[in-house]
């Protein structure tokens, strides 16, 4: 079980990165992490950690490698989205080097990163939602929408239009925009964890209490079994491997629609991990041939994370 796990771009992953210490510790491995700035708080809370270029640099791979070499790293776990393409056309490579790559295959992650071809998939598989379609596409007729990038991370650049002039700034404001049906209701981030081929092994609903900066800061786990059905199914379906997310919102006729679907940890899986689901544990177990049988819904219920800010000190010498 002694497995040493590295997780790139980490920034302020802090709770992730001690849950992971933690883990892999008790099993008899060690977590290190990587990113590009030295201000990222979530470095000096795992077993070691390295400053890497730019996911975007010539040598990030080869950086990567060599950080895997030192370390004996059997799990390379990316956060940043932007690093996912390039290093899954990598894959190869990191296998050859006895380095396995946690992170859905290359066309799962174009579809995912793409939101246009995400609601493309969801409407070809009666996965229901919202309505979409890029701009110039057709008379706009019914007020509010929803605009945002095609491929972005973060809910950065989302904005509400009111009305046609609106409309007519934000989409020439944003670069390459959709536009959304606006729907209301009550939104939700399944945590999901699948296996090597693609079974879904876990997912845990949570209501979204509150958002900061894109991120989730208050949530409650939901025991909601029509989200984990229809999770299930689309997991499975896309054959994701590892650890993603999916947003769906419930409007107040209790309809469900899907959103967005990310090949990676959300940023609320803290609550995920205290709820029941032990990621490193079931990665672990993966990466060395184990069977891990799927336990759905079996999670604590009504289990709230209220997140708050917390200074860290650390000499680290930058002017």
């Amino acid at each position: 079980m002694k497995t040493n796990i590295l997780i790139t771009t980490i920034g302020r992953r802090v709770t992730l990165t001690k849950i992971f210490k933690k883990e892999l510790n008790r099993l008899g491995g060690k977590l290190i992490v990587s990113d590009h700035s030295p201000l990222a708080p979530a470095l000096y809370q795992a077993d070691g950690y390295y400053l890497t270029p730019r996911v975007d640099a010539p040598d990030y791979l080869a950086t990567l490698l060599k950080i895997c070499r030192t370390e004996n790293i059997k799990v390379v776990i990316p956060l940043l989205e932007a690093a996912f393409p390039p290093l899954a056309e990598q894959r190869i490579r990191l296998e050859k080097a006895g380095v396995f790559l946690l992170l859905s295959d290359l066309a799962v992650i174009k579809t995912c990163q793409d939101k246009y071809k995400l609601y493309q998939y969801f409407e070809n598989n009666q996965i229901p939602t919202p309505l979409t379609f890029l701009p110039g596409q057709g008379k706009v007729n019914q007020f509010p929408l929803l605009i945002k990038p095609r491929c972005g991370q973060g809910s950065q650049q989302v904005f509400k239009l009111n009305n046609q002039k609106e409309y007519d700034f934000f989409s020439t404001y944003i670069e390459e925009p959709i536009v959304q049906e606006y729907i209301e209701g009550t939104e939700f981030t399944i945590d999901t964890v699948s296996d090597l081929t693609g079974r879904l092994l876990a997912a845990v609903p949570r209501k979204r209490i509150e958002v900061r900066g894109g991120e989730v800061s208050k949530a409650v786990t939901v025991k909601e079994k029509r989200l984990i059905k229809w999770t299930k199914e689309i997991i499975e379906g896309m054959k994701m491997i590892g650890p993603a997310n999916l947003q769906a919102i419930i409007t107040p006729e209790d309809e469900i629609k899907f959103i967005e679907l990310n090949p990676r940890f959300g940023g609320g899986v803290p609550l995920s991990y205290q709820a029941g689901v032990n990621y490193p544990e079931i990665i672990i177990r993966l990466i060395n041939g184990e069977e891990v049988k799927p336990f759905l819904g079996e999670f604590q219920d009504g289990l709230a994370m209220l997140r708050y800010d917390r200074p860290l000190f650390k000499k680290i010498g930058v002017k």
